[in-house]
């Protein structure tokens, strides 16, 4: 089966030569990678693309996992346009930002605009490049771990947030792979990170649009 190329790893030989060979580049947060973690098995908690590339392997499509831990959509774009010259022959890119933005926001609204501002520059870039882009939401936390009166106010600004993203989606074409809908409370880890179980449900979602792209 191919290998996932890490960003965490890019600089090794094995690296520089797969990189020319990736198909596929999941781009985000902690949701996508811990890359600024170091090696993949020093991260705190599996990540969808290494499920994800089995998934592909029917399609022989080789993927790239590039997640940031702890990053937000306004630097979302400055990592799309560096992941383009990494990654010169890649075909896809799966885009996942807003988790971080939306954390404590205070005016979920503004946040949401402004994420979806974000993502739209990202999706562009990723035509412009002649490659097409695809999304996917944001989760609910793992409202167990949380006061009722916080987790419903998290609740409530996901379901504003994806209703929004949904909609940009639907209104310029971009596929759009609904996490959300699928992450239960078991599926976490700790407060917002999936656990193995949750980053396989990712990998589902993503696979069943990336398949038909």
């Amino acid at each position: 089966m191919r290998q996932v190329v890490y960003l965490a790893s890019a600089g090794s030989p094995r690296a520089a030569t797969a990189r020319e060979s990736v198909d596929v580049v999941c781009a985000g947060d902690s949701l996508t990678g811990w890359n600024n973690f170091g090696p993949a098995d020093s991260w705190p908690f599996p990540t969808y693309p290494q499920f994800l590339q089995g998934m592909c392997e029917p399609l022989e499509l080789a993927l790239a996992d590039v997640g940031i831990a702890g990053e937000v959509s306004g630097r979302g774009l400055w990592h799309v346009e560096r992941y383009l010259e990494l990654f010169p022959n890649s075909r896809f890119f799966v885009i996942g930002f807003g988790t971080n933005d939306l954390g404590g926001a205070a005016d979920h609204v503004a946040v949401s605009s402004r994420v979806i501002a974000n993502l739209r520059s990202m999706v562009n870039a990723v035509r412009d490049a002649g490659k097409l882009p695809m999304l996917f939401n944001v989760p609910y936390v793992n409202e167990g771990m949380f006061p009722s009166t916080v987790a419903e106010a998290l609740h409530e600004q996901r379901d504003y947030h994806n209703g929004r993203l949904a909609e940009y989606c639907a209104d310029n074409e971009v596929p759009l792979a609904d996490i959300c809908s699928r992450l239960e409370g078991e599926h976490f880890g700790d407060e917002v990170h999936p656990n193995a179980d949750g980053a396989k449900i990712i990998a589902e979602c993503v696979f069943e649009v990336l398949r038909t792209l």
